[in-house]
């Protein structure tokens, strides 16, 4: 059996120290923030010289050591501060709808477009708008752009078909031709009907014999056969059906020659 060890040792004029064990340590105490019973806070501990909480005394040091703010820089600072909250407001309202950050520059680029081309040549509305529409602007850009256009005279659908319709009739057009070439130019029936009202209303074989009968006297020194052709042809080009324009060019052509014939007997 073993000896006891405290014997052992006692008889042999060993001393030992005894062993002292601490209480347990709580994790908090009573009063929930961690430090023992009786210690201050490092919050509350007091201030090296006025008992205050060192944070308490930290504070109104610093504030008592700022320089006073005059009117002119309390004015100044609060400008400022306006002015950002404006342009803060701004930002949030183009991140809230783009389109309408972009409209304006959108509609003076298609402006600048409409410019450029209508110096180049004068043009209806509806073709411009077929333009603008097959370069990819949306249509409320197409939209002001052309009434921006029409403010400043650059479009004038009704005043330009107007000059067309003239200019065709004088160069012996067939009504039904110029509604057809007006049409492709982008002018709309609404524009065209009151302008082709009285040509649609004539004869439209008196008309036809007239643009005949100017063609054939200029061929009077041609053989009658070629001129008959080139008159029919002329006709049939100013928009006339190809049986009223043999009808007329043979009347034209050869009546007017057999008148002469007669004539000289």
């Amino acid at each position: 059996m073993p000896r006891d060890a405290e014997k052992w040792l006692a008889e042999r004029g060993v001393e030992r120290d005894p062993i002292r064990i601490a209480p347990t340590a709580t994790p908090q105490d009573e009063s929930g923030d961690g430090t023992e019973a009786g210690e201050a806070s490092p919050a509350e501990a007091p201030g090296p010289t006025d008992g205050r909480p060192r944070s308490a005394a930290v504070l109104e040091d610093d504030a008592g050591s700022a320089p006073p703010v005059s009117s002119k820089q309390a004015q100044h600072l609060a400008a400022q501060a306006a002015s950002d909250a404006a342009l803060l407001e701004d930002e949030r309202a183009s991140q809230a709808d783009p389109t309408k950050r972009h409209l304006e520059d959108d509609v003076a680029e298609a402006m600048a477009y409409v410019r450029r081309s209508a110096s180049a040549a004068p043009q209806s509305e509806g073709r411009l708008r077929g333009k603008l529409e097959q370069r990819g602007w949306p249509g409320v850009v197409i939209d002001q752009a052309l009434e921006r256009a029409r403010r400043e005279r650059l479009v004038d659908d009704a005043a330009m078909a107007a000059a067309l319709v003239e200019e065709r009739r004088a160069k012996g057009h067939a009504p039904a031709r110029i509604r057809r070439d007006l049409r492709a130019r982008g002018f709309t029936d609404d524009v065209l009907e009151p302008l082709l009202a009285s040509a649609e209303a004539e004869d439209p074989e008196a008309a036809a014999f007239a643009v005949a009968q100017r063609k054939a006297s200029g061929l009077s020194g041609v053989e009658a056969e070629t001129a008959f052709r080139r008159v029919a042809a002329y006709v049939a080009r100013r928009g006339y059906p190809d049986g009223l324009a043999r009808k007329v060019a043979r009347e034209a052509v050869f009546a007017a020659r057999d008148a002469e014939r007669t004539a000289g007997h």
